[in-house]
């Protein structure tokens, strides 16, 4: 086999391959802008629905008299985190002025 023969091979393994890899590329770039018009379709749909009626909040609870203990543990807990960050700091600055339950919604 003379080295013509062997560049020419390697020329077509380099030009086959390259091409798989591009046509692979380009195929799937032609896929995900196809999935775009998926989810524009579903914007339309959503913005042709009616709206859903406004949900009142619902108003919260204050803390119970038991819940004191509770309020001093968080605090605690605060004033032992803050000054294990930082002792040099003045622990102090810190206040809680109000403790309330969190209404987590999920989407």
């Amino acid at each position: 086999m003379s080295i013509g023969e062997i560049v020419r091979i390697a020329a077509i393994d380099t030009v086959l391959g390259m091409g798989t890899v591009f046509s692979v590329l380009i195929l799937i770039s032609i896929v995900i802008w196809l999935l775009g018009f998926l989810k524009d379709g579903d914007k339309k749909k959503a913005a042709d629905s009616p709206a859903p009626a406004p949900v009142r909040s619902a108003a919260v609870p204050e803390p119970a008299a038991g819940d004191d203990a509770l309020i001093a543990v968080i605090m605690a807990a605060i004033k032992a985190y803050n000054e294990s960050e930082d002792s040099s700091e003045d622990s102090d600055e810190y206040i809680v002025r109000s403790i309330r339950r969190a209404t987590w919604k999920r989407t």
